[in-house]
């Protein structure tokens, strides 16, 4: 029996581990102790902090972990480098994952490899900005590197804002250096895609489901995602060059891309798949399970990955989000409406009577998750508004 390590055990690892259940592999969970979800699936478990990269490679090479995995989470992917260098496996390298974990070493490479991205520089002090401030035109945005989401970002419009939002980048980060790009004013959307045994599968754009003032919360994804052929195109060749990039390989891929005066840029990607119903709309679409592809090429069953363009793919259309709250406290009671059985994929919920529940401002507040599928997006927008508006939820002591 193969043994498949995983890395977290929280709920966008689950999939994986179902996965690997159902293809026969021993399933080992590595994480800190906690109420995760993954160890009530996984056959045995180890307690290990996920930046341990030192300890998960030894702990892949003791037991003898055929592949290493994880999904939705970023922190765990030096370590997974690492395990696959020292113990031979397929998977990304420990420099790859460098790379795919720091904002600044990613648009080294990209611009190294002729892949469409904003112009940048990079500023570690007060005294850069001067220099930035002549080299790039404005709005600028301070990224910090070590961050993901929407952490450490701020956006200078003009130039008297640029070192107020150097000053919190700086705060927010790890690093004693962030990165300073030009903002690119247009709209933005996603891609998945896997490559595996150095050939790219497939790439599929996603559109993106946003929250806030100015829609700067990524809350879910849609399928199909409808552009020009030209910026289709365009996403496909932008995404495998960058893949190559920095020198991904046997693994799922991330990618946040701006579409800008009729051109696909690529902001940012990484060797892990999405969060945010990512894995379950990508499995719907292509009409087969993506954590399933995921395993196997970790262990290097590439067949699933290879045979994908002779595959008949249905490209169903779906709609994945988050459920969220407006009001805080304690849920005293809740309750959720029979599902359209036919269109309702999942309706997950991450909390339950007795909770305590935030209104909503970032992806840590969500409470839940939904997945339909229809003929249409028009016809998943319906169904997937009236699953939420049948759950509901009172609360003990609710707040504003």
């Amino acid at each position: 029996m193969k043994k498949v390590m995983i890395l977290g055990a929280g709920r966008g690892q689950v999939g994986l581990y179902n996965a690997a259940k159902r293809l026969g592999y021993e399933t080992i969970a590595v994480s800190i102790d906690g109420d995760w979800p993954g160890f009530a699936l996984a056959d045995r478990i180890y307690y290990l902090n996920l930046y341990d990269t030192e300890g998960i490679a030894a702990l892949a090479e003791e037991i003898g972990a055929d592949g290493v995995v994880t999904a939705c989470l970023e922190i765990g992917l030096p370590a997974l480098g690492a395990a696959c260098d020292r113990n031979h496996l397929p998977g990304i390298s420990y420099e790859t994952a460098l790379i795919s974990t720091d904002k600044l070493l990613m648009k080294e490479a990209l611009m190294k490899g002729g892949v469409r991205t904003a112009r940048f520089r990079r500023a570690a002090a007060e005294e850069d900005l001067e220099d930035i401030k002549k080299e790039l035109d404005f709005p600028l945005i301070t990224k910090a590197v070590d961050l993901s989401g929407t952490r450490g970002i701020h956006i200078a419009f003009e130039e008297k804002d640029l070192l107020p939002c150097f000053r919190k980048t700086m705060e927010a980060t790890g690093k004693d250096y962030c990165v300073i790009e030009e903002y690119l004013e247009g709209y933005e959307c996603s891609a998945t895609s896997l490559i595996a045994n150095g050939k790219v599968a497939f790439v599929l754009p996603t559109g993106d489901l946003r929250y806030g003032e100015n829609d700067e919360v990524p809350i879910g994804h849609y399928l199909p995602y409808e552009d020009s052929e030209d910026i289709l195109q365009q996403i496909e060749e932008e995404v495998t060059k960058a893949i190559y990039a920095i020198g991904l390989d046997n693994c799922a891929v991330n990618v946040d891309i701006m579409i800008c005066r009729g051109k696909a840029y690529i902001l940012e990607l990484t060797g892990r798949i999405g969060a945010n119903a990512m894995p379950e709309l990508t499995s719907i679409y292509y009409g087969f399970d993506i954590h399933e592809m995921i395993v196997e090429t970790a262990v290097g069953n590439f067949d699933m990955a290879e045979n994908f363009a002779e595959r008949k793919i249905p490209r169903t259309a779906c709609i994945g989000e988050m459920i969220l709250s407006e009001k805080e406290g304690t849920i005293r009671c809740l309750s959720i409406d029979e599902p359209d059985p036919e269109h309702v994929e999942q309706v997950w919920m991450f909390v339950s009577e007795g909770s305590e529940i935030r209104k909503f401002t970032n992806p840590k507040d969500c409470i839940g998750q939904i997945v339909v599928k229809g003929d249409d997006l028009e016809q998943c927008r319906r169904i997937a508004d009236e699953t939420v508006a049948g759950i509901h939820i009172e609360l003990e002591q609710e707040r504003e």
